[in-house]
């Protein structure tokens, strides 16, 4: 067997020392001049020995993430016994900025999910529809649907169907999002008409879908459709054209659709929230955020480009038309148990709105309260019951009373049924 022995090598780099190192130890020479190499290539001494032997490649440590903290967080969010959703990874990167105080950039939290094969399966890729991209100009358009029958549960499992009505100004993409839990036409004009009192204006013209309560007729290529009487009749008071939206073409009010995605980020708090005034609290910080974020169609958050959009729009009508369009309301006062009155009938609310006037409105025999615009509670219209109160509101009025006593919880589901016995009771005498 033959072999061919190489005794010669240029070194011309530090690249070449470990082919040097071969050749010295395959031929049983004695180590080379470390010292008149770094020399000849005008590197350090140690330089040279460290590619001799082999360290040019120092295995680094892998640096840790500050998402790393945050794993078991993110694991239980998105484990199958979290009632929690989280329908795109935006919504679970800001819902741990706000409620986690989590710091980084979302480039690297996506890629931090991406590379966690248990967190990236959770998130499916979500299909784009075609739209042609069109502007508006300033105080022209503003865009209007509904978010429909979300299902959301409080902490008790106590479980609701609500609704979100939704208003884009179409240039400035500023948003107005309301809770309600109907969408009947009462509903869209009493939405319509704080939306439009929120924003500081009307805008020229406002595009629908074809939803019965506000078309009589949908909209088709072929035809106009109808509009409902009294919704042009509101659309007429206030000065707005309606622009209804060809049936079966949702991107024609892509401004107002697309945000909808961001609505759903109210369902991460789905089972750890206690009361729909949470729930609104909790909905006004996402709209509020939403505006302040840089929209990447105009380059500009909302918010900015509205105070220049505002400008533009036509003015409010009169206070009497205002009024007349907005749900019928009364105020009353919150006695010391956290009870207002109605037609001689007791109905509860928070403990914290003790010695304060709440307004309410009477929508499809339910009670809908409110304190300072914002949907507290909902309470169906009893004729048979003196006293209502919910099991939030009893217990709450509980642990105002027994701050110090164990056991609070199990005793104000037991004297709940006793105050509906008594009730029950009530009613028969009656």
């Amino acid at each position: 067997m033959k072999i061919k022995l190489i005794t010669d090598i240029d070194i011309n780099s530090v690249k070449d020392l470990p082919k040097l190192k071969t050749l010295v130890e395959a031929n049983n020479l004695d180590k080379p001049n470390f010292s008149e190499i770094a020399r000849n290539l005008g590197v350090d001494r140690r330089t040279v020995k460290k590619y001799y032997i082999g360290a040019d490649k120092k295995e680094r440590k892998k640096k840790k993430s500050v998402i790393d903290d945050y794993y078991e967080i993110i694991k239980e969010l998105l484990s199958d016994e979290s009632s929690q959703m989280f329908y795109y990874k935006d919504h679970l990167f800001r819902y741990l900025q706000r409620e986690h105080g989590l710091k980084c950039t979302r480039n690297n939290f996506n890629y931090y999910i991406l590379k966690h094969e248990e967190f990236a399966n959770y998130f499916k890729p979500k299909g784009n529809s075609n739209s042609i991209k069109t502007e508006t100009e300033l105080g022209k358009q503003a865009q209007f649907d509904w978010k429909e029958k979300i299902k959301f549960r409080f902490r008790n499992s106590e479980e609701i169907i609500i609704n979100v009505g939704s208003l884009v100004l179409s240039a400035s993409r500023q948003k107005v999002w309301l809770i309600y839990l109907s969408t009947s036409l009462d509903c869209v004009v009493d939405f319509l008409a704080n939306a439009f009192e929120t924003i500081g204006g009307v805008p020229k013209e406002l595009v629908i879908d074809n939803a019965t309560t506000m078309m009589l007729k949908a909209r088709t290529e072929l035809s106009d459709g109808t509009v409902n009487p009294k919704f042009q009749q509101f659309a007429d008071d206030y000065g707005f054209k309606v622009v209804p939206c060809i049936k079966g073409r949702p991107q024609t009010k892509a401004k107002v659709e697309n945000p909808m995605k961001i609505i759903d980020e109210i369902m991460t708090y789905n089972g750890v929230l206690d009361n729909i005034e949470q729930l609104h609290e909790k909905l006004e910080q996402i709209t509020n955020e939403a505006n302040t974020r840089i929209c990447q169609s105009t380059g500009i958050p909302p918010i900015l480009m509205y105070k220049k959009e505002r400008e533009h729009l036509f003015p409010l009508p009169q206070e009497k038309i205002c009024s007349s369009y907005k749900l019928s309301s009364i105020k009353v006062n919150v006695n010391t148990n956290a009870l207002f009155s109605y037609k001689k009938k007791m109905y509860s609310v928070p403990s914290t709105l003790i010695g304060k006037k709440v307004t309410i409105k009477i929508i499809e025999n339910n009670l809908h309260v409110y304190y300072n615009k914002k949907l507290i509670t909902v309470h169906e219209i009893m004729e048979n019951k003196k006293i209502t109160y919910t099991e939030q509101h009893h217990l709450d009025m509980l642990k105002q009373t027994f701050r110090k006593h164990d056991g609070v919880e199990e005793y104000a589901i037991q004297h709940l049924r006793e105050l509906e016995k008594f009730n029950e009771q009530l009613s028969n005498i009656t």
